[in-house]
């Protein structure tokens, strides 16, 4: 399938707790119907995973904490995320055992409280680049590891792919344009299609939620860092993320429903193309990094997430209830707007105190993600789809420039993303290009990963 028009007829219409195709699952749990519903991720310190036992036993812990938090301050609904660190993906049993554990704990509270829940699983993306994407011992783990969450009655399925992150990490750093271009617009999308047909044969009764591109688009957005300490240009980190929603709108056009997962920024511009409910992450991401968009990407969200936080002990209990507390709270204050009719009102401060911060904010406000979107639909290849989708991100930044204050810097590098893009060569040539490129610069990059 290939979206080639926008769910909504305008950009007002994307406001948070609205999809325009809610799901259902889990213990009673909806999504996109008219309500914001917070989504806790969490992490358990490195080492505690030689100890099987131990391991399922901290994950326990950590649900019952979540729980009883949302039981003690009235929170009915709320999603779990379990991002399977690798020695779980590599362990398939071990994973599903995790996932067993936390579901009894979750129908518990839902019979004895009421709290409407569910889970989503993120398989780790364990592929090793020399060994092969799409075959090799790794591949085949974590294809099982999706097998085994499901039937271990995972509610959803998502991951964090990393196809084209070896040629893309590489031209990042080196401000190299061709090789971002031909990460995002060539090797990503095709991986992500080629590793969610896959998916969506394992999922069973489980939903194949959605993908993001956190090894590419986030990793700009960590180097670009804050309006001090610049370590790549925030124009091209902007432009990076706008590129980045071809790459994670793939995964839906090969059957991946929604919701989501959250570290996909770039999933306010996938919504307005699919109309199926996003998580988003902002200011609470602040346990994990910094970031210059911490309220607008809250401004279109269903789920309102945090970035991983690791489960750790404090004065207010562990992380986990802790951070969830804040999700809760934020979800309540949205929801109220809701039930008041001052909904857009809200969505709108949330996007005013943002937008003009920096480049990456702006590209992410429910206007320019629609321009984009509506660029993206434009055309038919994933390749001509990122090309467009970055000339209409460069486009909304040189109309918003004064409003930006963009360095002169910046400026600079602004006008010479556009001359490149203008001047892109068409796929053929850039494969052709790119492959005698990178294949002896980037020891990792195997043009067979993609069947190039």
């Amino acid at each position: 399938m290939r979206f080639d028009h926008l769910a909504y007829k305008e950009p007002d219409e994307l406001v948070f707790g609205f999809a325009k195709y809610p799901l259902r699952y889990g213990l009673g749990l909806t999504i996109g119907d008219g309500k914001v519903v917070p989504e806790i991720k969490y992490l358990l310190k490195p080492g505690l995973e030689r100890n099987p036992e131990t391991f399922i036993e901290e994950y326990k812990k950590t649900t019952i904490s979540i729980m009883e938090r949302a039981a003690n301050l009235g929170f009915y609904d709320v999603q779990l995320e379990t991002e399977f660190v690798e020695p779980m993906t590599v362990s398939p049993k071990l994973g599903a055992s995790v996932i067993e554990v936390q579901k009894t704990i979750m129908d518990d509270y839902h019979k004895k409280f009421g709290i409407r829940t569910a889970l989503r699983a993120t398989i780790a993306d364990v592929r090793r680049f020399g060994e092969g994407l799409r075959t090799g011992n790794h591949f085949e783990l974590m294809m099982q590891s999706f097998e085994e969450a499901a039937h271990a009655e995972a509610d959803l399925l998502s991951i964090e792919s990393r196809g084209g992150q070896e040629v893309f990490s590489h031209s990042i750093i080196r401000n190299d344009l061709l090789g971002i271009l031909f990460s995002l617009g060539v090797l990503a999308a095709r991986d992500v299609r080629f590793l969610w047909r896959e998916i969506v044969k394992l999922s069973g009764n489980a939903i194949p939620a959605g993908d993001t591109a956190c090894a590419l688009a986030n990793s700009a957005m960590v180097l670009a860092d804050g309006l001090v300490a610049r370590k790549i240009p925030h124009v091209l980190a902007a432009v990076i993320r706008a590129m980045s929603a071809v790459r994670t709108l793939a995964c839906y056009e090969e059957g991946a429903k929604g919701p989501g997962k959250d570290c996909a920024y770039e999933n306010v511009i996938v919504k307005a193309i699919t109309g199926y409910p996003m998580s988003m992450e902002g200011k609470t991401s602040a346990f994990a990094h910094s970031s210059l968009v911490g309220n607008i990407s809250a401004a279109v969200c269903d789920l309102w997430s945090n970035e991983t936080i690791v489960v750790d002990d404090t004065f207010g209990g562990r992380t986990s209830a802790i951070i969830f507390e804040m999700l809760g709270y934020d979800a309540s204050l949205m929801n109220t707007s809701i039930r008041s009719g001052k909904e857009k009102i809200l969505r709108d401060m949330l996007v005013e105190s943002d937008k003009y911060r920096d480049p990456q904010a702006l590209i992410l406000a429910p206007d320019s993600a629609f321009a984009i979107a509506r660029a993206i639909i434009s055309e038919k290849s994933d390749y001509c789809r990122c090309l467009a989708a970055a000339l209409e991100s460069v486009k909304i930044i040189e109309d918003n420039a004064d409003r930006l204050a963009l360095s002169d810097t910046e400026k600079k590098q602004l006008h010479s993303i556009k001359s490149f893009l203008e001047n892109a060569p068409d796929e053929d040539r850039l494969i052709e290009e790119s492959i005698k490129r990178y294949k002896d610069k980037v020891r990792d990059f195997k043009p067979l990963n993609y069947e190039l």
